[in-house]
């Protein structure tokens, strides 16, 4: 038998290795992978170009070796996958002047997302997206070499708010640009994203809310200017664009596999798609919304993985389905820990549910702990009937992300405020006070529903 994947990231690589690792003799395994690397940590992308990781192979989660000869993976980098023919289950690829076409039994669709970059804004010298490792070390490159004193980030997300950071331990002046009314908008409720822009701007990062960008205009090779859409100019010596990305469906419509509601590649709860013997796992499938049911876009690491390695299970003969997400994030800096599972309140709300939140303010470990930690945490519930809907954290110790993971668990299970009440978390002065914030915002948010679940 033999399985071609097409994609060298997280979901690709762990189906592969799936597929390997159950059928072992009995399977060909090749990854075709466009680029130049495969396992890499795309997130630590900011890091690297703010150099606090010294080289760019120190993002590799495992050298190719460990594929091709501990796995037996065949692995073909630079190798673009242009054409998929289902029905006579062929691959067409192309590595530079070479062309070819291999044959498979299973094919596993891995391609990803790609940058969401208007036309306009690229083919200037200093204009970057950060969307793969060359990515990182052209910006590493360009930032540590040339002259570059005013860097305009555009997007406030996950990616414009770490690399917030990194730029400014280079000594960059920072520009944060985001068209919407808060910083981490798909993240936070606006209440919480308040905390965020103070310890940005307490942090020399000049941030534009609510700025739209309309172009970007420069001389030659250079931008020189990003333009909002008031039409006010803002210098600049670089640009990084980080708007978003979307699912990299253009191989797979060209095959005619189906595209679901959310623009994304269609899957069961078994990673196959609406052909039988092809699979497609990571950023660019969609999945379920363990809480609303809803069909949904997420791209995150640790769910890609986790599709890649059904994917590979039911491939090789065995059952596994992946029943869905919460949508559980994390991202940092200035130290700061910024956490969040499940709907926003705002979200919530925007789905009819009748919702009712706290956010408090507290210590994360015992107030006489020669370890001090600070947390604001945000809890929202259904009205009617306590289910758990979602979780915010920002906090100056780890602890805003453990937190959220246990409202993430809870959240799986169709959690209640009195099971996050009454669930037996630990306690030691040093590392949480016996009256935990998570059991604060429960209690709080019992004084509204009532000391029991209508359901006991």
């Amino acid at each position: 038998m033999r399985v071609v994947v097409i994609g060298g990231g997280a979901a690709g690589m762990s189906a592969a290795s799936r597929v390997k690792r159950l059928l072992g003799q009995k399977v060909e395994v090749i990854v075709y992978e466009k680029g130049r690397w495969i396992s890499f940590a795309l997130c630590g992308t900011p890091y690297y170009i703010g150099c606090y990781v010294k080289n760019l192979f120190d993002l590799i989660h495992y050298p190719i070796e460990e594929f091709t000869r501990r796995r037996g993976i065949k692995v073909e980098l630079n190798t673009e996958v242009v054409s998929v023919d289902v029905e006579k289950k062929v691959v067409e690829w192309k590595r530079g002047n070479e062309k070819g076409e291999t044959k498979y039994d299973y094919l596993v669709i891995a391609t990803g997302a790609k940058p969401v970059v208007p036309l306009n804004w690229i083919g200037y010298e200093n204009v970057f997206v950060l969307h793969s490792l060359d990515d990182a070390e052209r910006i590493r490159n360009y930032m540590t070499t040339r002259a570059v004193r005013r860097v305009a980030i555009v997007g406030g997300g996950y990616i414009g708010f770490e690399l917030s950071e990194a730029l400014r331990s280079l000594g960059k002046e920072v520009i944060l640009i985001e068209a919407l009314d808060r910083i981490l908008p798909r993240m936070l409720d606006k209440d919480m994203a308040e905390h965020i822009y103070g310890m940005l701007e307490s942090n020399n990062v000049n941030v534009k809310i609510g700025k739209k960008v309309k172009g970007i205009e420069g001389v030659g090779e250079k931008a020189q200017y990003v333009v909002l859409e008031d039409d006010s100019h803002i210098e600049v010596d670089a640009v990084i664009v980080a708007i978003g990305i979307k699912p990299n469906t253009e191989l797979a419509e060209r095959a005619g596999l189906k595209i679901g509601q959310t623009g994304a590649l269609w899957v069961n709860e078994y990673m196959q798609t609406n052909v039988e013997h092809v699979y497609a796992a990571g950023d660019v499938v969609e999945t379920r919304d363990l809480i609303t049911g809803d069909r949904i876009w997420a791209p995150l690491a640790p769910a890609a993985n986790k599709m890649g390695y059904v994917a590979g299970t039911n491939i090789a003969g065995q059952k596994a389905r992946f029943p869905g997400i919460v949508r559980t994030s994390v991202t940092m800096a200035f130290g700061n820990i910024v956490a969040a599972t499940g709907l926003t309140e705002e979200e919530a709300m925007q789905r009819g549910i009748d919702t009712i939140a706290v956010k408090i303010e507290s210590n994360t470990k015992a107030a006489y702990a020669p370890i001090k930690g600070r947390i604001t945490l945000k809890v929202i519930a259904d009205a009617k009937t306590g289910k758990l809907l979602g979780a915010q954290a920002i906090g100056t110790d780890e602890s805003a992300f453990w937190r959220i993971n246990v409202i993430a668990a809870l959240l799986y299970k169709q959690g209640t405020v009195w099971d996050l009440f009454y669930g037996d978390w630990g306690y030691m002065p040093l590392v949480a006070p016996v009256w935990d914030p998570l059991v604060i915002a429960a209690r709080l948010l019992m004084r509204k529903l009532g000391e029991t679940s209508n359901q006991v």
